[in-house]
């Protein structure tokens, strides 16, 4: 009995704003009414943790997703040690990767980046296939191992080979001439 008791008094107190069809409408609060207290924050998302970008693969749909300090997708778990090191797996390459302004080493990678107005080249190896990417703000190739890539942008988040064939959407900072290194590079190495 007395579980029953709690049971309708925990009802009624839930029930007790509910406005049911045949109630009148209730009265307009006061003019002078105490201002509602501000419902808490919802909590932040570290900055860190915040994707920005995202490259995915077409018709295949391989995705890599990354932020300031990460790298992730179904092919790819790279964090950023703030140490000039990327600690992580790129496919089934693990291990830690030293990146400066111009290279990307370790785990089997060895990449050499340069940059100009009109674009960057990417080249090197990874797990011993020959890797090259170009990109500028009319095209973008890649090669990867025997796997070779021409593509035009057809609009601004689609770089696609002309007529048919296969295509890399590009959203958020992927989309800009000039995205976040080496993130960027390490989401195209995992979709590619």
């Amino acid at each position: 009995m007395r579980r029953w008791l709690m049971v309708l008094g925990a009802l009624s107190v839930m029930t007790a704003g509910t406005v049911w069809a045949d109630d009148p409408a209730p009265a307009a609060p006061p003019a002078a009414a105490a201002p509602a207290a501000k419902a808490a924050p919802a909590p932040a998302t570290p900055v860190e943790d915040l994707m920005v970008g995202e490259v995915v693969t077409l018709p295949y749909n391989r995705s890599a997703a990354y932020g300031p300090s990460r790298v992730r997708g179904p092919g790819i778990n790279l964090t950023d040690t703030g140490t000039g090191e990327w600690k992580g797996n790129i496919k089934d390459l693990g291990g830690v990767f030293r990146v400066t302004e111009k290279r990307i080493s370790g785990g089997n990678v060895n990449l050499v980046m340069e940059r100009d107005a009109d674009g960057w080249t990417c080249q090197g190896t990874v797990d011993g296939n020959r890797v090259h990417l170009v990109m500028n703000k009319d095209g973008f190739a890649a090669r990867y191992g025997t796997r070779l890539y021409d593509m035009k942008r057809v609009s601004p988040d689609l770089w696609a080979t002309i007529p048919t064939g296969p295509a890399v959407r590009v959203k958020g900072d992927a989309q800009g001439y000039d995205p976040y290194y080496p993130q960027f590079i390490f989401a195209l190495l995992a979709v590619l």
